[in-house]
């Protein structure tokens, strides 16, 4: 495999699982599988199988299942899979098919001001921004910071 698909693959696969971290962090005492689409948990299966047969590695797991919002273990995590890519060309063409079964697993569309839309039908809604999925008629809606509002007043 060409050395410069690797990082491609770390990053692939981090965008995959990050935000189902959450869900599988919760299961780990249980299956994993259930909330999670089926191509993510065979993705995360794969990658937790190869990375629990190295103690170093197995612990940045551990980490990451503990906390996944820490960067630190985030960071480590995305360090260890890179690393076991590298020693281990066949996992690696196996992660790369089981993230291309994924394909569209996971939709996300960056907008302006911060503002994410994730999964079929979102919608993003940016920094003092405002989103009404139905009737909002004869409804004030004030956005932003230090605002007065009242009758009649200037």
């Amino acid at each position: 495999m060409d050395p410069i698909v690797i990082p491609a693959l770390v990053t692939s696969a981090w965008t995959l699982l990050q935000p189902y971290l959450p869900t599988i962090a919760s299961k780990a005492a249980e299956k994993v599988g259930e909330g999670i689409p089926a191509a993510v948990s065979k993705a995360w299966n794969a990658i937790k199988k190869k990375l629990d047969s190295k103690t170093a590695s197995r612990e940045v797991v551990e980490d990451l299942l503990k906390d996944p919002a820490d960067t630190d273990a985030q960071g480590a995590f995305r360090l260890q899979l890179k690393k076991a890519l590298e020693e281990d060309k066949s996992f690696a063409v196996d992660l790369e098919k089981l993230l291309k079964a994924a394909g569209d697993t996971y939709k996300a569309e960056l907008h302006g001001n911060g503002a994410i839309a994730q999964g079929d039908g979102a919608v993003a809604v940016g920094a003092g921004g405002v989103h009404i999925g139905g009737n909002a008629s004869g409804t004030t809606i004030v956005t932003r910071n230090n605002n007065k509002v009242g009758k009649g007043e200037s």
